[in-house]
């Protein structure tokens, strides 16, 4: 299971609930996402496709998200885990192949991006859900935004906007798509409104 912590802040508002968590937990704690999936199609798994003929680029690393209150004292979650990234082709048609697992090591799901931005979600109970965008499945199934399509372009230095870099001219903050980026060589912590909650994501890669 992911780890999932609730902490009332001192002279915390009572009531002040933070939906995305809580879908999360129904959705990867109980092993029954198709709750929060119910809008999207559910068929079997596709049977593979040839791989594109390209370099592949894989990271992987540790995450953390935090979902803070946007009123001051609410309440704040949190849920960690690790994550692996593969890519392929060009920006304008880039193939992702992405796993997130549990502290503990298991599989929580697997998402796969074609090159015209079909994407699939493959739950841990075998389930794929379908979507033209595997930033939207994720959303769906997780109740909170992670930039996965984005990502590939962030670690090659491709931003809407650099708002710092370091006397090396490496880039240091950044803005794009709603997210503030805030860089260090293997520590990239992003942020952004989300609803009436704030989300803090911090990447750690090991490569």
């Amino acid at each position: 299971m992911w780890r999932s912590e609730r902490r009332i802040r001192p002279g915390g508002v009572e009531g002040v609930t933070i939906r995305a968590t809580r879908r999360l937990a129904v959705a990867l704690w109980l092993g029954s996402a198709s709750l929060v999936l119910s809008g999207c199609a559910v068929a079997p798994p596709a049977p593979p496709e040839a791989r594109l003929e390209a370099p592949v680029r894989e990271w992987a690393g540790r995450f953390s998200v935090v979902i803070d209150a946007a009123v001051p004292g609410g309440n704040q979650d949190t849920v960690a885990g690790r994550f692996a990234l593969a890519a392929r082709g060009t920006p304008g048609a880039r193939a992702l192949d992405l796993e997130l697992v549990s502290p503990f090591g298991q599989t929580v799901a697997t998402g796969r991006r074609e090159p015209d931005g079909r994407s699939a979600l493959t739950l841990s109970d075998g389930r794929t859900v379908r979507a033209p965008s595997l930033d939207a499945l994720l959303e769906r199934a997780l109740g909170w935004p992670l930039p996965i399509e984005r990502l590939p372009d962030w670690l090659d230095d491709r931003f809407e906007t650099v708002v710092a870099r370091d006397p090396q001219g490496r880039v240091t903050m950044a803005e794009d798509s709603g997210w503030r980026i805030e860089r260090e060589p293997r520590r990239w912590a992003l942020r952004r409104p989300h609803g009436d909650t704030q989300l803090r994501v911090v990447l750690v890669l090991d490569r």
